[in-house]
């Protein structure tokens, strides 16, 4: 498997609830998807692989190269044999994860609760900041999921995540591991070094006029003008379609109508509770003596919190006090609703009974809000709607555009459909390039081989829509000596001092007499002799990339290292000097933190080495 991705569960643990909420509205827009991902695909450990796991492996494979490279990073580009096995990975952890997860019962009605919750809260689903039915159920039927469906798809990533969760939690070190390191970080250096000082030697050189003329007539190459071109271009902007927006007769008072009714189903009561799990215990009568007996105690005074913790069988929540967060109709069973009728803060409810287990619920924090004013809210329903319609004709407009640019059209055929003005640019090079809009889209469209004259091309960009059309490319041409005699002098230098130093650096390693080498250090001002005590390993006293080389060597040893700036450091290691105990323990706790990461990196691999050992992959219809 691809080394790249062996960190999948060294991650963030929030990973999977980003993709929990996010996942299903991208999926479909990879471009893995086409051939070969149609039909039955088989299992991996028993657990059936549809399309839908599928995509959102695909989508999964995406987002996580995406974390790595950025926003801007194309998966589309990689070489197609590189995508499948990205996304067959990721359909393997997700599948085998899951199994897991699945033999330990961690799909259950607590984590379909966990996962209603999260899309109740999920600003995807809101409407000024109150979750909406119709908003919830149009975007998950336009992404090919039921209501019912898109819960259990979010309830196994839950139970996935809560497994992966429970197997990285690992942190335990011990102190002897903690002292290792930190006597490895710690430990300094006694070093005497000749360093050449590269600036100081290229500034002491003298170039002559012949010279220079002739490093340019035989480099000529080296100084060619950079390509430059220009543009022409068109703007859309989402404000200016914000006149053509109509407001239906009936759409404010119909919105404002349906934010009452959603507030005063969100004012919001926080609960704990205390589950008894009736397949832990032989009958019915059991399980709810048991219920009854927590009840007994909580009735004689004893702390709710910590009878949770001592006998809830609510494993996610047992170690938080029993603690469910607010309360929300449309996440817990009715039964919970019921029981919560009429009880006042602190108060702590009857036994309720549901299907396969017992609760006791208290009331733990109550909000209530005021709503906000009829102006204020119908302010926002009307900003928000011409929020949405601009843009949807600003859509409508760049969707003709399109159609336009496969029909051949000029940029000014579509200045004239949409009735606006063409701009232009000054030219531009790679380094002189200063467009208003820093959007790197239209500088990387610019500067491409698909880029000709006379071309129209669109750009989407958050608010706007740019059609450009390049209209004149200036190709390179061998710049005149005098414009670039500072740079001819500035490259013969830098080439004259990498020669000097190598020379000055060879004959210092063949002067053995320690007089004779300094009379020779003595010759040149960018020539110096020093010596450092106990210096660290990230000491700013010396070059990172040199003092990495040093304590990559042992002690007595004479090194040569040439800095990033050019710099020589010819190095005598003279001694190592480990750490006293006493700067040991001053210094031990900052080792814990960074010695847990370490640990946990290093379990993650581990785990995720068992998690591809485990896997029985059965895939018989899928092209990857």
């Amino acid at each position: 498997m691809m080394d790249s991705l062996r960190n999948f569960l060294s991650g963030p643990a929030g990973i999977l609830v980003i993709l929990l909420l996010g996942l299903p509205f991208v999926f479909l827009g990879t471009g893995s998807l086409g051939t070969g991902f149609t039909g039955s695909f088989g299992s991996i450990n028993g657990e059936d692989v549809t399309e839908t796991d599928v995509a959102l492996a695909s989508s999964s494979a995406v987002q996580r190269f995406q974390s790595i490279y950025g926003e801007d990073f194309d998966f589309n580009l990689l070489d197609e044999d590189f995508k499948n096995q990205s996304i067959k990975q990721e359909l393997i952890l997700q599948k085998v994860l899951l199994a897991e997860a699945r033999s330990l019962g961690f799909i259950n009605e607590s984590t379909r609760n966990e996962t209603k919750k999260e899309i109740v809260q999920s600003p995807i689903f809101q409407i000024e900041g109150i979750f909406d039915e119709g908003v919830y159920e149009a975007q998950v039927n336009s992404n090919g999921f039921t209501k019912e469906g898109y819960i259990d798809v979010m309830t196994d990533f839950t139970a996935s995540d809560l497994y992966r969760g429970s197997l990285n939690t690992v942190s335990f070190v011990t102190e002897k591991e903690l002292k290792t390191l930190a006597e490895l970080f710690e430990k300094s250096s006694d070093l005497n070094f000749i360093k050449i000082n590269f600036t100081g030697l290229e500034d002491a050189i003298t170039n002559t006029s012949s010279e220079l003329l002739d490093y340019y007539n035989e480099n000529e190459i080296l100084f060619y003008s950079d390509e430059k071109r220009s543009f022409e271009y068109i703007t859309l902007l989402q404000s200016d379609y914000a006149d053509s927006v109509q407001v239906p007769s009936d759409y404010l008072a119909n919105s404002y109508n349906q934010y009452l009714t959603n507030f005063e189903n969100s004012a919001q009561i926080r609960i704990s509770h205390i589950m008894i799990e009736k397949i832990n215990y032989d009958s019915r009568e059991d399980a709810l003596s048991s219920i009854k007996n927590i009840q007994n105690l909580l009735i004689e005074g004893n702390e709710f919190s910590s009878i949770a913790k001592d006998y809830s069988e609510d494993i996610v929540t047992k170690d938080i006090g029993g603690d469910l967060e607010y309360f929300e109709k449309d996440i817990f069973p009715p039964q919970f609703d019921e029981a919560l009728t009429n009880l006042e803060l602190n108060e702590i409810s009857d036994i309720v009974e549901l299907d396969e287990t017992f609760h006791i619920l208290k009331v733990t924090e109550k909000t209530f809000q005021e709503p906000m004013a009829e102006d204020e809210i119908k302010e926002n329903l009307i900003n928000e709607l011409i929020e949405t319609e601009s843009f949807a004709l600003m859509q409508d407009d760049l969707n003709e555009i399109e159609n336009l640019i496969l029909e051949n059209s000029s940029i000014y055929d579509i200045a004239e459909v949409l009735n606006k003005k063409i701009n232009s640019t000054d030219l531009y090079s790679t380094i002189t390039y200063e467009f208003d809009l820093t959007d790197p889209e239209i500088r990387d469209y610019l500067f491409s081989s698909e880029a000709n004259i006379g071309e129209p091309y669109a750009i989407e960009l958050s608010d706007r829509v740019i059609i450009m059309s390049v209209d004149m490319i200036k190709e390179p041409e061998l710049q005149n000596y005098d414009s670039v005699e500072d740079e001819v002098n500035k490259k013969l230098s830098n080439l004259k001092a990498i020669e000097k130093v190598r020379l000055l650096s060879d004959e210092l390693n063949l002067i053995e007499n320690l007089d004779d080498k300094q009379k020779f250090i003595d010759t040149y001002t960018y020539v110096t002799r020093e010596s450092f005590v106990g210096v660290k390993r990230y000491s700013s006293l010396m070059p990172r990339e040199i003092l990495t080389e040093v304590f990559n060597s042992k002690s007595g040893s004479e090194i040569t290292v040439t800095a990033s700036n050019g710099d020589k450091y010819i190095i005598d290691i003279t001694k190592f000097n480990p750490p006293d105990d006493s700067e040991i323990e001053d210094i031990l706790n900052e080792y814990t933190s960074f010695s847990e990461n370490v640990l946990m990196t290093k379990m993650s691999q581990i785990i995720n080495e068992d998690v591809f050992d485990k896997a029985r992959v059965n895939l018989s219809n899928l092209a990857l």
